[in-house]
């Protein structure tokens, strides 16, 4: 099974309402230029799983565009600010056909989620970070390996190079 975390791209600054912050222009751009290295990955989820809050759901969409997905973006109150794995493992458990999924969602839960299920000491995810964790089996913690970690200074060159 694979597991794909993708950290919300760079949002407006907090000024009261967190859950309605959007990505900044210069975030939903790293975002579009990302999508020439996603698609060189050849990244098919069979879910998309998103944060419900908008900035989450804004990078879940730039993400299915950005690599043709026709899979549209699942909201999932689970994955909110403070989610840890247990709440990903349910929110993927609604998809038990799914062997290829996204999770778009905040810091520092999806870097903790990796940790956990990696064995992973520290995992560093910028917003608009892309990890990927592979597992033989049924993901559990400890059992995943990191195949790959994009970091969002990777994405001016992929366009640039």
């Amino acid at each position: 099974m694979i597991l794909y975390f993708l950290r919300h791209g760079k949002a407006e600054p907090h000024h009261g309402d967190d859950a309605g912050r959007h990505l900044t222009d210069a975030g939903a751009e790293a975002l579009r230029r990302a999508a020439v290295l996603w698609r060189r990955l050849n990244l098919r989820p069979q879910v998309i799983l998103t944060s419900p809050l908008v900035r989450a759901r804004e990078t879940a969409e730039l993400f299915r565009e950005g690599i043709g997905s026709r899979h549209e973006p699942v909201a999932d109150a689970r994955l909110e600010p403070g989610a840890s794995w247990a709440d990903l493992a349910q929110a993927m458990a609604a998809h038990p056909d799914a062997r290829r999924v996204l999770f778009v969602g905040h810091q520092p839960d999806l870097g903790s989620a990796v940790e956990l299920l990696t064995g992973a000491t520290s995992v560093r995810l910028r917003p608009g970070s892309l990890a990927c964790v592979e597992f033989p089996g049924v993901p559990e913690p400890g059992t995943g390996e990191i195949a790959w970690l994009l970091d969002p200074d990777l994405y001016a060159s992929a366009v640039d190079g």
